[in-house]
């Protein structure tokens, strides 16, 4: 990753954890019913193309403090490894679970072998590199390393109108993935939807979660993509596990 956006996105996000946690803590009941859209729409999607997170090995790209690969624990995962610029974050992972083994670094030179992992996931962390070309080489990175296995993102597409932008104004820039930058990013999906009512409507709609079930029926409102890509074995890794064999 070149310097300069790397210490772009440092920046972005120690001012935004100088604001604090915003709308996005645990005693907000919009951001629990938002998770729990999020969560449901993953296994769902992993049932339906018939990815095996019962003992899976799995990594996590840009993962904060850690908590979708705790989750993925949860949901039955095996071992977990996750990666962020931010040691501060990863600090906290560290201390939050120590089941998972949490490494500072870049996206774009991950220091794991080709098909070390049978998924490889990424949650809003690719729409906060602005560079188009950082974004690329850290999805080959991803793919390199889930070589025989599936990577999965997990990603805004962009569809914020302008009156909930400016809700969103003290978060770091985003740039939208939409169905045609992921396909750059990664090929054609084995899965790909749109999930999760868009988080300034839930907010707006606070307690109402009943009405926020019913809006999120209607596709055009929800602001994720959840994507799942099933990677053909790479010559050198079929030769790393013949030699292991």
């Amino acid at each position: 990753m070149s310097e300069a956006e790397l210490e772009r996105i440092r920046n972005a996000y120690r001012e935004r954890d100088t604001v604090g946690e915003g709308p996005y803590r645990w005693d907000n009941p919009a951001y629990v019913w938002h998770m729990q859209q999020v969560e449901g729409a993953l296994l769902r999607a992993c049932a339906d193309t018939s990815v095996q997170l019962a003992g899976a090995r799995v990594l996590d790209v840009g993962c904060g403090s850690g908590y979708f690969l705790h989750r993925l624990r949860e949901f039955g995962a095996g071992e977990c490894h996750g990666i962020d610029l931010m040691e501060n974050r990863i600090a906290e992972g560290r201390e939050r679970y120590p089941t998972v083994h949490f490494h500072v670094g870049s996206a774009t030179e991950l220091t794991f072998e080709t098909g070390a992992f049978d998924l490889v996931t990424q949650f809003t962390c690719l729409s906060s590199v602005v560079d188009a070309d950082v974004r690329f080489a850290a999805a080959r990175e991803m793919r390199r390393v889930a070589s025989g296995g599936w990577v999965l993102s997990v990603d805004l597409r962009g569809m914020l109108p302008p009156v909930l932008r400016r809700r969103r104004s003290t978060s770091p820039p985003i740039v939208g993935l939409d169905k045609h930058e992921l396909q750059r990013l990664f090929g054609q999906p084995a899965l790909l939807r749109r999930i999760a009512l868009a988080f300034e409507l839930g907010q707006l709609l606070g307690r109402h979660t009943a009405v926020a079930d019913t809006l999120q029926i209607f596709p055009p409102l929800r602001s994720h993509l959840l994507g799942l890509w099933q990677l053909p074995l790479t010559n050198e890794a079929s030769a790393a596990f013949r030699r292991i064999g």
